[in-house]
């Protein structure tokens, strides 16, 4: 039996009231201009939302005045600008997907037109392969993936991209704006279980499919004649910082794993004193609905008993005042990891990184290059800690 006290949705959580102090758009104001978001959107749109339940309203206005703009360039024959508004709009319908922590009717349509903007974008776009792909995965089912070759490379290394909970595909990495691809990296991003698409889908995230779903992207990747499937690395980003290094203790196929912005060990700071929204969503995208079942489930969360597994290239980064996962926690896990391993810090930033955020992606982008070229040899540890700016 549910207890309603045990949700806790009603209390004054520690990171609730951060989260007043610093408005929740515009602290991730950098992260959203790296995937494409554009400044002036992202600042019209979060001032428009006055109350949280207004955010899918109005990310769902933006994104239809970016569609609409859209589809009169390319009436015009403007396709690069068509392909450009397109894929903005995909961009803006996320977020108005996002908040909505259910498979509603409403949801549903939303998704259905961040796809279709996506596909338009995707046939539109001239400058680089962007491929829309389905993974084989079990029951039947696929995993949606975004494919980002490197043109002019016959075969490329490729990092398999996994976002965190709250975020999807389409985001990362920005196709106009592509650290990898510039570096000689092929991109594969998936909605795995419980993310965005997948969530329509109603492909669940459980204890233990993500690593499965984690291995049918590299065997997809296997079969790409544009793909390297000898140098696979990953980087996961929040709760894809615990999902990656899940995938990397199971399949020894991948070379190189980053765990950036992490939720690594216990989930009690994330889940009992994070905002409420956390909990609801990752109850929807596990499908559990039972607050002890979900706080069972929970308490198994932790990358603890794989760390001994973890022997391919590691990187943990995150900011020294992560109000979602304690440093302790990322320190703590760098010391188990038997494997070649980094541990970045960066001084008196939070979960996203703040305005770091751009710097590191290019330091990542690197870092990742570097582990797949075999420069990271048995016996490499390394702890980095990064002064703010």
């Amino acid at each position: 039996m549910s207890d309603p006290d045990r949700s806790r949705r009603s209390h004054k959580w520690v990171t609730e009231e951060f989260y007043k102090v610093h408005d929740v758009y515009g602290f991730r104001a950098a992260m959203f201009v790296e995937w494409g978001f554009r400044p002036a959107d992202v600042k019209r749109t979060t001032e428009r939302i006055k109350v949280p339940e207004a955010a899918s309203k109005e990310w769902t206005r933006t994104a239809a005045q970016e569609e609409a703009l859209a589809r009169e360039a390319e009436a015009s024959g403007h396709r690069e600008s068509a392909a450009e508004f397109y894929h903005r709009a995909a961009l803006y319908y996320g977020p108005a997907c996002g908040m909505i922590h259910a498979n509603t009717p409403k949801k549903r349509e939303l998704y259905a037109k961040m796809i279709a903007c996506y596909a338009k974008f995707t046939e539109l776009f001239g400058e680089a392969p962007v491929e829309r792909v389905e993974i084989p995965f079990e029951g039947g089912k696929s995993i949606p993936g975004i494919l980002q070759a490197v043109p002019g490379v016959p075969k490329a290394p490729c990092v398999i991209v996994v976002p965190g909970m709250d975020t999807i595909k389409e985001y990362m990495p920005n196709p106009y704006h592509n650290h990898f691809r510039r570096r000689g990296l092929a991109t594969l991003s998936i909605d795995g279980p419980g993310q965005g698409e997948s969530n329509v889908r109603e492909t669940w995230v459980t204890l233990d499919n993500f690593e499965r779903a984690g291995s049918a992207a590299i065997d997809f990747l296997e079969k790409r004649p544009e793909v390297d499937a000898s140098k696979v690395g990953l980087y996961g980003w929040s709760m894809g910082s615990y999902w990656g290094p899940r995938v990397a203790a199971h399949d020894p196929r991948l070379k190189a794993c980053v765990g950036a912005m992490g939720v690594y060990l216990q989930k009690d700071t994330i889940f009992r004193h994070g905002k409420p929204a956390y909990r609801a969503n990752y109850m929807y995208m596990s499908n559990i609905h039972d607050e002890d079942a979900f706080d069972a489930m929970a308490a198994r969360m932790t990358l603890e008993p794989l760390a001994p597994r973890l022997r391919c290239p590691m990187l943990l980064a995150m900011g020294e005042f992560d109000e979602l996962c304690p440093l302790e926690d990322a320190e703590r896990l760098y010391g188990m990891i038997p494997g070649p391993k980094e541990l970045w810090v960066y001084e008196n930033e939070t979960h996203t990184l703040g305005g770091r955020l751009p710097d590191f992606y290019l330091a990542v982008a690197d870092w990742l290059r570097d582990a797949l070229d075999g420069k990271l040899k048995p016996g490499h540890a390394a702890r980095k800690f990064i002064p703010a700016r």
